[in-house]
């Protein structure tokens, strides 16, 4: 029947029989190749065989004498340079158009933030303590952007997208955007169970250590005081520290620890607070927290009243004399 398929120039397909072109296709590939090693010749990689595979199949005779000729050689290498010019052109193409997916969920992030802090409170509690309908779709999102970039990210730590870089910069740029918009809410679920302590120790995923890390080698030296248009933006931003949600947290158990504690609990306590009130301090001088930290029914606003509850009132710092007089001028970039 195959013969007579091929006689009558009918197809196999229409012939009801199977099509075993491929197959020979692949056998000869592999007599080709079987060949070439039994002759004492190294094993040559794929690429660079189907090409001289593909110059044989149009008549270009290249036995393994040829293939030492500087001219065939040449030819063959530029050969394989326009193949892997041509696949890494296809692979960008690809990962711009999955990059740009992934950002149509961020936009969605973006709104549900702001959708948030028009009902007055953050995101950040908003979906900790799941007020509202939307806190449970955003969970469809949050998965979607982190398996995107979990994996990502695990590609470009074996394999850098670029020389001198893990990143290239238009990902680094988005994945800095995605790891200071989703890992507070990693943050949120994490301290949302009861009991739970140290989260950067004890439930921070590599990848965002890995991005962090990368965006601070790529942005160390242009580190400097904040300039006017950082100011002028502070308002919509993302807080920069996308571990700021777990000091918060770690700063509210200090608060407890401080009122209820041991002796040494309550040193080890009052420690803590002071190094918090810096860090919030050192981020504030820089406009590098988001304004929605003030929001009245916040983490950050819960924390400031206990801990005023609990010092002394001769204790004066600069976070204090700014959440007295300033705090209302930072949104407007004139603090």
């Amino acid at each position: 029947m195959l013969l007579r398929s091929t006689i009558n120039q009918v197809s196999a397909e229409e012939m009801g029989i199977d099509d075993y072109s491929g197959i020979v296709k692949r056998l000869k590939s592999r007599l080709i190749l079987r060949e070439d090693s039994q002759l004492g010749q190294p094993v040559l990689p794929s690429l660079r065989l189907g090409i001289i595979l593909q110059l044989k199949a149009i008549g270009v005779e290249i036995t393994a004498e040829q293939q030492q000729n500087n001219s065939i050689n040449d030819l063959i290498s530029e050969l394989e340079s326009h193949e892997n010019r041509m696949a890494q052109q296809m692979k960008g193409i690809d990962g711009i158009e999955k990059l740009n997916r992934v950002k149509i969920k961020m936009a969605c992030l973006e709104w549900y933030k702001k959708d948030c802090k028009a009902k007055g409170i953050g995101y950040y509690d908003s979906y900790k303590n799941l007020y509202f309908c939307s806190d449970n779709d955003v969970t469809k999102h949050k998965k979607v952007l982190t398996n995107y970039w979990r994996n990502l990210v695990e590609d470009a730590e074996r394999k850098p997208q670029k020389e001198g870089a893990y990143m290239r910069e238009t990902w680094l740029y988005a994945g800095t955007n995605y790891r200071r918009m989703v890992e507070p809410l990693d943050i949120a679920e994490y301290y949302r169970q009861e009991g739970k302590r140290d989260y950067q120790t004890n439930g921070r995923s590599k990848h965002y250590i890995l991005l962090e890390q990368w965006q601070k080698e790529h942005t160390e030296k242009l580190a400097g005081a904040p300039n006017d248009k950082k100011k002028q933006n502070v308002a919509g931003s993302l807080t920069e520290d996308s571990c700021f949600w777990m000091n918060v947290e770690e700063a509210l158990i200090s608060c407890k620890q401080l009122k209820d504690g041991s002796n040494v609990e309550k040193q080890s306590a009052r420690e803590r607070l002071n190094m918090f009130e810096q860090y919030v301090m050192d981020q504030i001088n820089n406009y590098a927290v988001s304004p929605d930290i003030f929001l009245e029914k916040s983490s950050f606003m819960n924390w400031w009243k206990d801990f005023q509850e609990i010092i002394e009132t001769s204790h004066d710092s600069p976070l204090r004399g700014f959440m007295k007089n300033c705090r209302r001028q930072y949104e407007k970039g004139q603090f």
